[in-house]
């Protein structure tokens, strides 16, 4: 008797081959180029042929940033198309605080109402695409009259808030942070002589105030002014302090700073920015890192090329004028001043240790008796302001920690005594004498030898040492103020200027998203894949 069996079929594949990812991704990036923002635009026309399509760079026009400031709403709509992005985690600028969400979004359609106008919004990447009810006159590709409204809403917008730094590194950035700390700078926590405070006020007052008497002698409106000297003894600090003098004045000048511009494409963009915000502060920090022997011809030509550069007031800063294109350090049209921001002397330094003594009045656990700030100044010689700061900085930690054993008799079993006898007593002179020891050996390294050998060179190529003092913080006036002694017959070429209207907001990027966008280098490459270029060869 036969017994029931099951029939087992053969399985043609009984092991499938596993999934690679990149395959896939060879197969994705192998393809022949192509433009996708058309395939986007012709793709949204072909779907919605009642809409006007309006392709706007995100970084020109952020809308979302402009509905989280609550003038629009912005839902994202997950019904009807699909969502992408990156979520990740921005680490704190300080250790004690905590970091953030955040997240790039690389696609996504949004609802988006303004002023009662309903709008559908894609985002895919770095692109937005608009989609408006085409109005009676407007043709199949537009351009929507109420997206221009409200693109032209969003740029006033951008522009609204002038409590603002504009900060370049790499791109454009409208900087509140930088603009708060520069309130912060005043002239009075500037240790530099009261001649060169005054000025450099003065110049740079008299230049914005002095556009009709620019324009009576047929002189370009522009000027230059060059910081330069060792590391940490001002430069920074005037330069926020000229900030905050334009801010004061009756119609405030903005400030574009710019931290880094390596490429000649960014000097472009400065300058063009420059230009659409002009009359305004152009600050070039360690301008040797942005005019290198690869952008030393386009920077020139942005300077002093055929392009209107009215109203705008240069200021460089520099700790190497030896490093300097001489075309930049000595052509008087460029830079027709320079202020040499030396070592502090005595005075200076115990000018310097009141400062701090001022500082620290408030803490009654720190004894600091005017008699302090001239012995301090004394025992360091040598020091910049950025090593007399980490000086007291390290000092007052060394106290909070309460880790002062030194013995108070130590310094005179040493030999001590003079013009610091008495002074053991306080526990804050006995700190920073240690201290200033411990900095010296940083001071008289081969860095610091550096210094003094370039200062040397300063005075060579005529800065003047005053007797009995420092190479003088003076300037060089190689071009003064236009008088009318000066007159010439020029055209008149910033008086027929059209008004612009809004600045060349290229690159522009604004942080006003619901979540932060992922820091650099979080961001997607797009690329050409060599497999890709054999085959169109």
């Amino acid at each position: 008797m036969d017994e029931p069996f099951t029939l087992i079929e053969e399985n043609p594949h009984p092991n499938p081959p596993p999934h690679h990812l990149f395959t896939n991704l060879l197969d994705l990036t192998s393809a022949r180029t192509a433009d996708h923002d058309l395939q986007y635009i012709s793709a949204l026309r072909l779907a919605n042929p009642s809409l006007i399509v309006t392709a706007c760079p995100v970084y020109n026009i952020p809308l979302r940033a402009f509905a989280a400031a609550g003038f629009a709403t912005c839902d994202l709509d997950t019904t009807t198309d699909s969502f992408a992005s990156w979520r990740g985690f921005n680490p704190p600028r300080l250790r004690q605080n905590r970091g953030t969400l955040a997240e790039s979004v690389h696609f996504a359609k949004f609802q988006y109402v303004w002023r009662g106008e309903g709008f559908i919004l894609f985002t895919v990447g770095s692109m937005q695409y608009v989609l408006a009810e085409r109005r009676e006159g407007e043709g199949e590709y537009g351009p929507s009259g109420v997206t221009d409204e409200l693109i032209q809403t969003v740029g006033d917008w951008l522009l609204s808030d002038q409590e603002v730094v504009w900060v370049f590194d790499g791109y454009w950035q409208r900087s509140k942070q930088l603009y708060l700390e520069v309130l912060k700078a005043t002239w009075e926590k500037v240790i530099l002589d009261e001649a060169v405070k005054k000025d450099l006020t003065s110049v740079t007052n008299k230049f914005f105030s002095s556009k009709q008497v620019y324009g009576d002698l047929g002189v370009p409106w522009k000027r230059g002014l060059l910081f330069h000297g060792p590391p940490g003894n001002g430069k920074t600090i005037s330069i926020k302090a000229l900030m905050h003098t334009l801010l004061d004045r009756k119609d405030p000048i903005p400030t574009l700073y710019v931290r880094h511009a390596p490429q000649a494409y960014h000097i472009r963009a400065v300058f063009q920015q420059a230009r659409a915000l002009s009359p305004c502060m152009l600050i070039l920090e360690d301008v040797e890192t942005i005019v290198t022997p690869q952008t030393r011809s386009y920077f020139f030509n942005e300077m002093d090329g055929l392009e209107n550069n009215d109203g705008i007031f240069v200021v460089a800063s520099t700790n190497f004028l030896d490093r300097l294109d001489p075309g930049l350090s000595k052509r008087p049209s460029r830079f027709d001043r320079k202020y040499l921001f030396p070592l502090p002397n005595e005075h200076e330094r115990t000018l310097y240790c009141t400062y701090w003594r001022q500082k620290l009045s408030h803490n009654a656990a720190i004894v600091f008796p005017a008699k302090l700030a001239p012995a301090m100044s004394r025992i360091t010689p040598g020091f910049s302001f950025a090593f007399l700061q980490e000086c007291f900085v390290a000092t007052l930690l060394i106290l909070a920690r309460g880790e002062d054993d030194d013995d108070d008799d130590a310094h005179a079993a040493r030999g001590g005594g003079g013009e610091d006898e008495g002074l053991e007593k306080y526990e804050l002179w006995r700190v920073f004498r240690r201290q200033a020891d411990i900095l010296r050996k940083e001071v008289e390294d081969e860095e610091g030898q550096q210094v003094q050998q370039q200062r040397q060179g300063m005075l060579a190529v005529g800065w003047e040492e005053e007797e009995g003092g420092p190479v003088t913080p003076a300037y060089s006036a190689m071009s003064g103020e236009p008088t009318e002694n000066d007159k010439t017959v020029r055209h008149d070429a910033w008086s027929r200027r059209a008004d612009t209207g809004l600045p060349d907001l290229e690159r522009l990027r604004v942080k006003d998203e619901v979540l932060a966008p992922l820091r650099y280098p979080s961001a997607k490459s797009e690329y050409i894949n060599t497999a890709a270029m054999d085959h169109r060869l």
